[in-house]
C-alpha cells in the first residue's frame, strides 16, 4: 500500500500529471524584486523564480531516485526563496520524502499543512491516505483511523484500500470483531481487486485465529474462484503464489498447499499463451481501424508476457520448492502431535526435482538442505549424512555450509552414534567455511559425554591454543578441571579449579568450582576447611544457581557431627534454594529424616505442603507429598484429618494404573484405620453408686465393642470406591489390595491370603499398577502360575521401566527361566537386573540369582567369588549369609572337597539357627558329605541330631532325612 503512494508522489513530483489526469497547474513562484542591471558583457543569471522552479524539479528528480534527504535539501532552499510560503508541489514532495524516510512526525506536519492550505489540491486523496498511514505508524491509531474513515466517506473508490488499512490496524489492536466488520464491508462488492484479495486473506486469518474455520474456508474459495479465468493465466498464478506465501507465513500449510497446487506449470502457461497469441494473430488479419489497434496492443502485451515466461528458467523450480516446504511442514511433528510421514516422502520428491533438474535455480542449496532435513525426520541418517557431504561439495559458498557441517555430525549424535559424530565433525573441520572453533567444542563435549576424559582434555587444550580469545574459554577451562574431577585426580583437579577461579573471577562456574574444592576437602576428611569454604560461598554468592548444593553439603557436615539443629537449618536452606530435582530430592529426604527424628511434625508437614503446591501437576510427586503430610498429621494426633486427606487423593487416582504412589497411600490409610489390639486387664473396682446400700456392688461400665474386620473393611471400601463412571479393573484390584493389607495389619493371614489369591486369579496384567504387578508376579511365580507371573513381569518391564518397582521384572523373569532350567537365559536376565537397574531394591536377589545360576552352569569359581562377597557383606547379614555359606559348601562338595564342604554346612546349622530352611538343607548335605567320605558314624550322628530337633519338624528336608538315617 505504501509503494502505491510513493509511486504517485514520484509521478506528481516529477511531472504535472497525476494518475494520468493533469491537475491544475501549481501557482508560479512569486517574482523576485527587480535587481540592478548587470553589465552588458556579463552572462544572464537565473532569477529567483527560475531558480526556485529548478530546485523543485531537481527535488522531484532526486525523489524519483529515492534520494529523499537530498530532495529535502533542495526543497529547503526553495522554501527559503519563497519565504516559507505554502506551495502545493513543495508540501506534497516534502511529505512524501519524510514518509519514505519513516520520519512520520515530520511527514504528518507537511501532509497536514497540505490538507489545510490546499483543500482542493489535485493530490488531496493520496495525501490524506498517507496522512492516515503516518498517524498509525506513529502509534496514533485512533487519529489515523479517523482520517482514513473520512477518506472513504469522501472518496468511495478508496473504500477497499483504506478499509484494509483500518481493518489491519484494528486487528493488531486485537479488535477482531471491529476489523471483521470493516472487512465485510470491503468485500460486499465482491473480490475483484488486489486490495479485496488482501482483505479476504486478512479476514480469513482472523477467522482462523478465532477458530471460525468454515468462514475462513468460504473466503478462500471465493478468492480461488476469482482467479479462475483464462486470459490472465500469468496473473492468476501470481495470485495463487501470493495466497500460498501468505498462508505459509501464517503456518497454514494445508491452505498454502491448496493454493500452490492451483499454480500452473510453465509448459502449460506457455501453451495457453501461445494459443492466445495465435488467436490474436488470426483476428488481426481481418481487423480494421480501432479494433485493429486494440488487437495489436493486446498481441504485443501477450508476446511480452510469453517472452517474460520463457526467460524464467526457474519458474517451475520456485513452485516445487514451495511445495516441498509445505509437504515438509505438514509431515513434521508439532506441539499438538505427530505429523503425517507420507507428506515427508512427498517433500523428498519435490525437493529432488529441483536439485536434479534445475541446476541454475538460485535457491537450489535450500532444496538440498530441505532434503537433508526431511531424510533426518524420517530417521534416514545414512542418506541424510550423505546429502550433507554432497551439499558441502556442491555449494561451498552457500550461507548454510557452516550449519550443514554441524548437522553432518549432529545427525549421528542424535542417533546416539557418538563415535561417528566425533569422526564426522573432525572431517567437517576441513570443509569450506566450517566453524572450526564450534566443531572442536562439539567434539570435546561428546568426548566428555563418553567419559573419554583424556581425549576431551586434549581437544579442549588444543582449542584454547588455536583460539586464545574463544567465547568458550570459560566452559573449556572449567570442563578441563572436571575431567580430572571425574578421574578422581584430586591433585590435578585442585590445581585446575584454582587456576579457573583465578583467571575467571566472574566466570559462570566460580561458585561450582569453589563448591567442588570444598567437596574434595570433605571427602579427604578435612571437614573444617570444607565448612569454612562453603560458608564463604554462602556469604559471597547467596543467590547463585548452585547455592542449593552448597547448603546441602553444609548440612551433611553438620549431620555427621551430630549437630542436628544446624544440619536442619542448612538442609532447609538447600530445599529453598535447590535448582535441580536431584538436589531437591536429596535434601528433602535428609531433612525429612531429621524432622522425623526430632519430632518436628509441623515443620515436616509445612515443607511437604510447599512441595505439593509446586508439584501438584505431577501425580507421583504430589502423592509422595500427601503421604508425608498425612504421616505428620497422624503424629500430631490429627488422624481423621489424615484419613480425609488420604481418601480424597486416593479416590481421584485409584483408576489410574500408571500412578505408582496410590498403593503407598492405601497402605497408610489402612494402617490408621485398622483397630489396635487392646490389652486384657482386670477391671478396676467401681465405687458404690449414689443411694446404693453398703456392700452393694455397682455394675462396671462395659467397654466399647472392638471393631471387627468386616466393620473396617466396609469403611475402607466406602473411602476408596470411586464414582461408578471411574470404576475399572485397576480400581477393583486396588480395593482388593487394600482389603488384603487390612487383613495383614489385623494379623489375619488367612484372609490376607484369600484376597491376594483373588487378585492373582482374576487380575489382568493391564489392570495392575507397577507395585501390584510386582506383588502379583512374585506370588504367582511362587504358587507355580508361571504364565500369569510372566505376563506381570513383561508388562512391568515394558511399560513401567522408570518405576521404582521395575527392577522386579528382570529378577522375576530370571527366576522363571531358572525354574525352567533355561540357565543361560536366567544368567543374562540376572545380570541385566544388576547392570541396568542401579540402586535396585532387588540387588541381593539378582546377585544370589547370578551366583546360583553359575553353579548350575558349572562355573564354580565365578559362583564362589559371588557367594563369598554375599557372606562378607555387612548390609546383607541374615538369611542371605546362611544361604551363601550353604551354597559355598555345595560348591566345595561339587568340586569333591567334602571336608571343606562340611565346615561350611556346620557353620550354617551352628551359627545361623534363626534360618530353619537353610539349617535343614545344611544338615542333610553335611550328612551326605560324611557318607561320601566313609564317615558313617558322623553322618548318622548328624542325621539323628537333625531329626531330634523340634524346630525343624516342618521342613521338607525332614522326610528325606528320616529315609536316609536307616541307610547309614
Amino acid at each position: 500500500m505504501r509503494p502505491i503512494f510513493c509511486a504517485a508522489l514520484a509521478l506528481a513530483a516529477v511531472t504535472p500529471v497525476f494518475s494520468q489526469a493533469p491537475p491544475p497547474a501549481p501557482s508560479a513562484a512569486p517574482a523576485a524584486p527587480a535587481a540592478p542591471a548587470a553589465p552588458a558583457a556579463a552572462p544572464a543569471a537565473l532569477n529567483i523564480q527560475q531558480e526556485t522552479e529548478a530546485l523543485i524539479n531537481a527535488a522531484g528528480a532526486l525523489f524519483a531516485e529515492a534520494k529523499y534527504q537530498e530532495a529535502l535539501s533542495k526543497l529547503a532552499i526553495a522554501k527559503k526563496n519563497l519565504n516559507n510560503k505554502p506551495f502545493e508541489s513543495i508540501l506534497f514532495t516534502e511529505g512524501a520524502c519524510y514518509y519514505n524516510l519513516n520520519d512520520y512526525p515530520k511527514a504528518i506536519e507537511s501532509l497536514e499543512a497540505y490538507v489545510k492550505e490546499f483543500p482542493q489540491g489535485s493530490a488531496l486523496v493520496d495525501v490524506r491516505m498517507a496522512l492516515g498511514r503516518s498517524y498509525i505508524a506513529s502509534k496514533k491509531e485512533d487519529k489515523g483511523i479517523e482520517v482514513l474513515t473520512n477518506v472513504v466517506r469522501d472518496s468511495p473508490e478508496k473504500k477497499a484500500e483504506a478499509g484494509l488499512i483500518i481493518a489491519d490496524t484494528l486487528n493488531k489492536q486485537d479488535k477482531k470483531d471491529e476489523a471483521l466488520k470493516i472487512l465485510t464491508n470491503v468485500l460486499a462488492d465482491g473480490i475483484r481487486s488486489a486490495e479485496s484479495i488482501q482483505a479476504a486473506m486478512l479476514a480469513a486469518n482472523i477467522y482462523v485465529s478465532s477458530g471460525k474455520l468454515d468462514e475462513a474456508t468460504t473466503l478462500m474459495d471465493k478468492v480461488r474462484n476469482f482467479a479462475s479465468g483464462g486470459d490472465s493465466i500469468a496473473q492468476m498464478n501470481n495470485i495463487y503464489l501470493k495466497l500460498g506465501d501468505e498462508m505459509m507465513e501464517k503456518k497454514a500449510y494445508k491452505e498454502a498447499l491448496g493454493a500452490y497446487q492451483l499454480v500452473r506449470k510453465k509448459a502449460e502457461i506457455t501453451r495457453i499463451q501461445a494459443e492466445q497469441v495465435a488467436k490474436l494473430e488470426t483476428q488481426l488479419k481481418t481487423a480494421k481501424g480501432v479494433r485493429k489497434d486494440e488487437i495489436e496492443t493486446k498481441l504485443k502485451a501477450n508476446k511480452e508476457i510469453m517472452a517474460e515466461i520463457e526467460k524464467r528458467t526457474d519458474y517451475d523450480a520456485s513452485l516445487y520448492y514451495r511445495l516441498g516446504r509445505c509437504y515438509y511442514e505438514m509431515g513434521s511433528p508439532t506441539d499438538s502431535g505427530a505429523g503425517d510421514p507420507s507428506r515427508l516422502w512427498q517433500a523428498i520428491l519435490a525437493f529432488e526435482v529441483v536439485v536434479k533438474d534445475f541446476k541454475q535455480f538460485a535457491q537450489r542449496d535450500k532444496c538440498m538442505y530441505g532434503l537433508i532435513m526431511v531424510n533426518a525426520s524420517l530417521k534416514r541418517i545414512k542418506e541424510s549424512r550423505g546429502l550433507c557431504e554432497e551439499f558441502i561439495e556442491s555449494f561451498p559458498d552457500s550461507d548454510m555450509v557452516g550449519e550443514v557441517s554441524m548437522m553432518f555430525g549432529m545427525l549421528a549424535y542424535q542417533n546416539k552414534q557418538l563415535k561417528e559424530a566425533i569422526a564426522a565433525w573432525k572431517k567437517a573441520k576441513s570443509f569450506p567455511k566450517a566453524d572450526k572453533e564450534r566443531l572442536s567444542f562439539l567434539i570435546g563435549s561428546v568426548q566428555f559425554e563418553m567419559q573419554s576424559f583424556d581425549d576431551c582434555r586434549t581437544t579442549y587444550e588444543t582449542l584454547l591454543q588455536e583460539f586464545p580469545t574463544t567465547t568458550y574459554k570459560d566452559d573449556l577451562q572449567y570442563r578441563i578441571a572436571l575431567t580430572y574431577f571425574y578421574q578422581n585426580d584430586s591433585k590435578s583437579v585442585t590445581k585446575a579449579l584454582k587456576t579457573y577461579i583465578k583467571e575467571n573471577a566472574k566466570g559462570q562456574y566460580v561458585v561450582d568450582a569453589r563448591y567442588r574444592l570444598a567437596f574434595i576437602d570433605f571427602q579427604a576428611g578435612d571437614k573444617k576447611t570444607a565448612e569454612a569454604e562453603l560458608l564463604g560461598i554462602v556469604k559471597d554468592a547467596p543467590n547463585d544457581q548452585n547455592i542449593g548444593q552448597v547448603h546441602a553439603l553444609l548440612g551433611d557436615i553438620y549431620n555427621q557431627r551430630a549437630d542436628y539443629e544446624n544440619a536442619m537449618i542448612q538442609f532447609a536452606f538447600a530445599v529453598d534454594k535447590a535448582k535441580t530435582d536431584d538436589v531437591l530430592t536429596y535434601t528433602m529426604d535428609q531433612l525429612t529424616d531429621l524432622y522425623v527424628g526430632a519430632g518436628k511434625w509441623k515443620e515436616l508437614s509445612e515443607m511437604w505442603q510447599r512441595y505439593y503446591n509446586t508439584h501438584k501437576d505431577n501425580d507421583d510427586l504430589a502423592l509422595k507429598a500427601i503421604l508425608w503430610i498425612s504421616r505428620a498429621n497422624i503424629k500430631e494426633g490429627k488422624v481423621e484429618e489424615a484419613k480425609k486427606l488420604l481418601a480424597q487423593h486416593i479416590k481421584t487416582r485409584i483408576p489410574i494404573v500408571a500412578n505408582q504412589q496410590v498403593e503407598g497411600l492405601i497402605q497408610q490409610l489402612v494402617s490408621i484405620s485398622a483397630p489396635k489390639r487392646r490389652r486384657v486387664a482386670a477391671a478396676p473396682a467401681t465405687p458404690p453408686a449414689d443411694g446404693a446400700k453398703p456392700g452393694e456392688k455397682t455394675p462396671a461400665v462395659a467397654p466399647a465393642p472392638e471393631l471387627t474386620f468386616e466393620d473396617v473393611e466396609k469403611q475402607i471400601e466406602d473411602l476408596l470406591t470411586p464414582p461408578q463412571a471411574a470404576m475399572n479393573g485397576t480400581a477393583q484390584m486396588r480395593i482388593l489390595f487394600a482389603k488384603a493389607w487390612l487383613a495383614k495389619s489385623m494379623k489375619l493371614p488367612d484372609k490376607a491370603e484369600k484376597y491376594l489369591k483373588i487378585i492373582i486369579e482374576v487380575a489382568k496384567p493391564d489392570d495392575l499398577s507397577p507395585m501390584l504387578l510386582n506383588i502379583v508376579g512374585d506370588s504367582a511365580r511362587k504358587n507355580g502360575d508361571l504364565e500369569k507371573a510372566t505376563g506381570c513381569y513383561v508388562r512391568l518391564r515394558d511399560f513401567f521401566k522408570d518405576s521404582e518397582f521395575s527392577d522386579g521384572a528382570p529378577v522375576g523373569l530370571a527366576e522363571i527361566a531358572f525354574e525352567k532350567g533355561e540357565y543361560d537365559k536366567a544368567l543374562e536376565l540376572f545380570r541385566d537386573a544388576l547392570n541396568n537397574y542401579p540402586g535396585s531394591s532387588h540387588v541381593l536377589d539378582a546377585t544370589q540369582g547370578e551366583a546360583k545360576t553359575l553353579v548350575k552352569l558349572k562355573k564354580y569359581d565365578e559362583a564362589k567369588k559371588i557367594f563369598e562377597t554375599i557372606a562378607n557383606t555387612k548390609e546383607w547379614r541374615g538369611h542371605a549369609t546362611a544361604n551363601a555359606l550353604r551354597m559355598l559348601g555345595e560348591i566345595e562338595a561339587l568340586n569333591g572337597k567334602h571336608e571343606a564342604a562340611i565346615a561350611y554346612f556346620q557353620r550354617v546349622f551352628i551359627a545361623h539357627q534363626k534360618w530353619k530352611d537353610e539349617m535343614a538343607k545344611a544338615y542333610l548335605l553335611c550328612a551326605k558329605s560324611f557318607k561320601v567320605l566313609g564317615k558313617s558314624d558322623e553322618a548318622r550322628k548328624t542325621m539323628q541330631e537333625m531329626i531330634d530337633r523340634k524346630d525343624l519338624q516342618g521342613q521338607p528336608e525332614m522326610k528325606e532325612a528320616e529315609k536316609l538315617l536307616p541307610t547309614l
